[in-house]
């Protein structure tokens, strides 16, 4: 799981109300849009912040139109098991991989997982996606 990132020098955590997340979009520019969905809320949304990629590949996001998108950011942040902040910096040309969500007129967006590399279960068995290429 993502608990909060860096874009632009401003931080922007998870456990913030109606956070918003960069989303690089085609023509290079950047929109925010609301990151996943608060646990407790009455939504159609998955809640947390967080979509796993095997249950995309999955089909289970089926039904809100997933869309891969490219999150920029300098850093991301993981927490371990003792809520020990862990920041990863990310190099040049490389982004989250985020899923946009519709459902109606709204989207969310979210971080999409994958299992953490064994030099990072230390500190979460979830991990972010890093790609580098147009996902």
């Amino acid at each position: 799981m993502c608990s909060g990132v860096e874009h632009e020098g401003q931080m922007h955590l998870w456990k913030d109300a109606e956070v918003r997340l960069p989303v690089l979009m085609r023509d290079g520019s950047t929109t925010w849009v609301r990151w996943g969905e608060r646990h407790g809320v009455p939504s159609p949304f998955f809640q947390g912040p967080c979509a796993r990629l095997e249950s995309v590949r999955e089909g289970k996001w089926r039904r809100f139109q997933p869309r891969a998108v490219r999150i920029p950011v300098e850093r991301y942040m993981e927490r371990d098991q003792k809520s020990k902040p862990y920041w990863v910096r990310l190099e040049a040309g490389q982004y989250l991989q985020g899923l946009i969500a519709t459902w109606g007129d709204e989207q969310r967006v979210y971080v999409v997982t994958v299992e953490a590399p064994a030099e990072y279960r230390h500190v979460q068995e979830r991990w972010p996606r890093v790609v580098s290429e147009p996902v």
